[in-house]
């Protein structure tokens, strides 16, 4: 019988440890989730981090090869009696510091998110949204990345960071899944909700332009966009949007809601797999339930190495094909355990 053993690595300012870390903590999530890692080293190993210091934490799976999943710098320091703990944040974190308070006129969404991005140091990747906003103030009772992850869900889109450390916004993904995890191998439990759907949120702009380049975009009407909206009613809330000024803006938004709105949730507790995001999706092959083979869209990700040669990751996914009708609050089983 094998022995799984697991790993962290992780560069510090200008310290590498390849061994020696007592327990690595690494939170990933979709935006506005933020994400971090949390360091612990023993009190007689050197630790001379500073907030400002460049990180990398690499996981060491079943596979014995590290994998980079966190690029990030120290946010602060904690010294204790028997150990020494470095919280750290990633791109997110830097954006989530940032309150910009920029207004954009007749731009794409693409280009304000990576203005956004800029204004806070912070690195993008791939920005892939089709959605043109006549114009858009970042006020700053949000921060960056909350606007950023606003401006991605009115356009279809998921805003991540990748291992590297840039900020990512690609669309919303479809069928088949891109990762497949197996029920016994790398999964040891899970679990899934199937709830009622909630009133449903419908974001409603104003305005008498078809398009964004329209001379006419700017100004206001008493009607809302688009103007067969439902509600208000008991079963639908109005949401209004200022920036929303075409039919094609507010219809987005409302769209991207409502896939959300009563999909199927999952949790599940995973030996170490290094490799799973938020923003992939994966298919669970061998499920032990018809509800839970997915696909599934991973929202946040929790590993966790340490102490000693222990490891896990626990997932959270929504369901990509639609919520299941009639079933309210209904938890279809902890199948499994980790011992």
């Amino acid at each position: 019988m094998s022995v799984l053993s697991f790993g962290a690595t992780a560069t510090v300012g200008s310290l590498r440890y390849d061994a020696g870390i007592a327990q690595v903590r690494i939170v990933q999530s979709l935006g506005p989730g933020v994400g971090s890692a949390r360091i612990s080293l023993p009190r007689d190993l050197r630790a001379d981090a500073v907030p400002g210091d460049e990180v990398e934490v690499a996981l060491v799976g079943e596979t014995g090869t590290p994998s980079t999943v966190f690029t990030g710098t120290v946010l602060a320091v904690r010294r204790g009696l028997d150990q020494t703990t470095v919280h750290c944040g990633d791109a997110s974190a830097a954006l989530a510091a940032a309150r910009s308070g920029s207004t954009f006129e007749q731009q794409r969404v693409s280009a304000i998110i990576t203005a956004l991005a800029e204004e806070a140091g912070v690195r993008t990747g791939s920005v892939e949204v089709d959605l043109d906003l006549v114009r858009y103030t970042a006020d700053q009772g949000r921060t960056a990345w909350e606007h950023i992850s606003r401006l991605a869900d009115w356009a279809g889109a998921l805003a991540t960071t990748t291992a590297d450390g840039y900020v990512e916004v690609r669309p919303a993904p479809s069928p088949p899944a891109a990762v497949a995890l197996r029920y016994g191998r790398e999964i040891a439990e899970l679990g899934v909700l199937v709830a009622a759907p909630t009133p449903a949120l419908v974001w409603t702009g104003n305005g008498p332009a078809g398009n964004a380049s329209d001379v006419r975009a700017p100004l206001q009407t008493t009607g809302t966009l688009p103007e067969s909206a439902p509600g208000p009613d008991t079963h639908t809330i109005r949401v209004p949007a200022a920036a929303l000024r075409t039919p094609a803006g507010a219809e987005s938004a409302a769209k991207s809601y409502g896939r959300r709105n009563g999909a199927p949730r999952l949790r599940a507790a995973c030996w170490l797999v290094p490799q799973v995001r938020p923003g992939v999706t994966v298919q669970i092959t061998d499920a032990p339930t018809p509800q839970s083979s997915g696909p599934w869209l991973i929202t946040r990700v929790t590993h966790v190495v340490g102490p000693g040669p222990a490891g896990r990751t626990a997932l959270e996914a929504l369901g990509i094909t639609g919520a299941s009708g009639g079933l309210a609050d209904e938890v279809a089983g902890a199948i499994g355990s980790l011992p």
